[in-house]
């Protein structure tokens, strides 16, 4: 049985997994609590999603499309495995090669942020990640998360003031 030709333009797919694979994996490390296999098959079924898919179904929207679909998929598995909450405290994607002072650094600066973002809800903690990692714009994240788009932004406007203020003490 032969597979049908992809829809994508050549090269089209490779682009986007080289753009979304690496924010989509920390995305969905934190939603898994750092269990990277599931994460790792959360990603790569996302990406099998988009290969079905008509580009110019999804294309004009494929950030915030990966992201949902993604999210999904991390839900739906979580439900499966009966998965404990999301856990902000593992590290999804350290730095390969840093110098030892430079590792120690990044590590206490990563665990304070860490600590500092346990202190928000899981929603403000999702739609911040969908900003600072996924960069997907209010629009996109209220498309993932089914929120409004002055929702998103409060939620975001409240986050922000909370490590701001925690930071500062």
């Amino acid at each position: 049985m032969t597979t049908p030709p992809s829809p994508w333009p050549p090269g089209r797919i490779d682009e986007i997994v080289d753009r979304y694979q690496r924010p989509l994996l920390a995305y969905a490390a934190r939603m898994n609590g750092g269990d990277w296999q599931g994460s790792q098959d959360a990603v790569q079924e996302t990406f099998l999603r988009l290969c079905r898919e008509r580009p110019e179904k999804i294309d004009a929207r494929i950030a915030a499309w990966l992201f949902s679909v993604c999210r999904s998929r991390v839900i739906d598995m979580q439900r499966t495995a009966r998965a404990m909450p999301i856990d902000v405290s593992q590290s999804p994607m350290p730095d390969p090669a840093p110098d030892a002072q430079t590792a120690a650094i990044d590590a206490e600066e990563h665990v304070h942020l860490d600590t500092l973002m346990d202190g928000l809800s899981p929603r403000q903690q999702e739609v911040l990640r969908l900003r600072m990692t996924g960069r997907l714009s209010y629009r996109e994240i209220a498309d993932v998360t089914g929120l409004s788009v002055s929702n998103v932004g409060f939620h975001l406007h409240e986050a922000v003031r909370s490590l701001r203020t925690a930071l500062a003490h």
